[in-house]
């Protein structure tokens, strides 16, 4: 029994320590979330997207204007040590 709990707290435990998670269902927080295009940027836009979303009501929408200056990126700082995975989609 003992050996049955240990490793159920082993699979829950990743879903319960160092989580980075937004739905942006209470909008987009720039500050949290900022945008970027270290390079350059000559056309890229972030919005918050209330139009499409897979889940929920609002998504983040990112388009790109094309060229090689035409990208832009949205992150986060709050990403935890150790290994990251991310869910998406497209």
């Amino acid at each position: 029994m003992f050996g049955q709990t240990a490793l159920l707290a082993l699979a829950v435990a990743p879903l319960a320590i160092a989580q980075v998670t937004e739905g942006f269902e209470n909008g987009w927080d720039q500050t949290a979330w900022p945008t970027y295009a270290r390079d350059c940027n000559q056309g890229g836009t972030v919005t918050l997207d209330s139009a499409q979303a897979h889940t929920g009501k609002n998504s983040i929408r990112v388009d790109g204007a094309g060229g090689y200056c035409g990208h832009i990126f949205v992150g986060t700082t709050k990403v935890p040590t150790g290994d990251v995975y991310v869910r998406t989609w497209l």
